[in-house]
């Protein structure tokens, strides 16, 4: 009956210990190869020098804005990072939309809104851009506008979902399009079925 008892506790202990070992396997935490991946993207987006390699088309100023975007929900982003970023971010807005965000309130708001990403565990996983040939192009009183639409991909703890945001860009005094404004629209139903 000892030996029973002794066998029983033996394989509940490599039971145990497997399980454990695959929980820390199976985890969601980053590998070290991802978190270095991270870390050297966001290192190239916070050198980035926008004032001589601005992006020069709609398309391209808001994938930076989606990589800039997408690398600040990342989780463990330090206090300087995250100004860092958030100033990049701020490079690519028009007049009207950095006077409507001071540098500090926008700084703050980014906080609350990582995290609130944060306590749901949500991160955008992806984003894709409308082709080029689907901006759209106008002119307003003398001014030059684009319109363009991101689809972005979402995990968090109840799945995977998707999110659509328009973007209005406006051409300022040097020819660079300025990010003047977005909103997020309802999902395009042709599209999901």
């Amino acid at each position: 009956m000892k030996k029973f008892r002794v066998s029983i506790s033996i394989l509940l202990v490599v039971v145990f210990g497997l399980g454990y070992y695959f929980y820390l396997s199976y985890r969601d935490a980053p590998t070290p190869a991802e978190s270095q991946s991270e870390v050297s993207e966001i290192g190239k987006l916070m050198a980035k020098d926008l004032d001589a390699d601005y992006p020069n088309t709609p398309r391209k100023v808001i994938d930076l804005y989606s990589q800039i975007t997408k690398s600040l929900y990342i989780k463990d982003l330090s206090e300087e990072d995250l100004k860092k970023l958030c100033n990049q971010s701020r490079k690519l807005f028009d007049v009207e939309l950095l006077n409507a965000n001071p540098e500090d309130e926008f700084l703050e708001n980014t906080k609350k809104e990582i995290k609130e990403y944060n306590d749901k565990k949500r991160v955008i996983t992806s984003y894709v851009l409308e082709d080029s040939d689907s901006v759209d192009y106008y002119t307003e009183d003398g001014q030059e506008y684009a319109a363009i639409s991101v689809k972005y991909f979402l995990n968090d703890k109840n799945g995977y979902g998707k999110t659509y945001e328009d973007f209005l860009l406006r051409k300022d005094e040097k020819g660079r399009w300025k990010i003047l404004g977005w909103q997020i629209t309802p999902a395009n139903e042709e599209e999901d079925e």
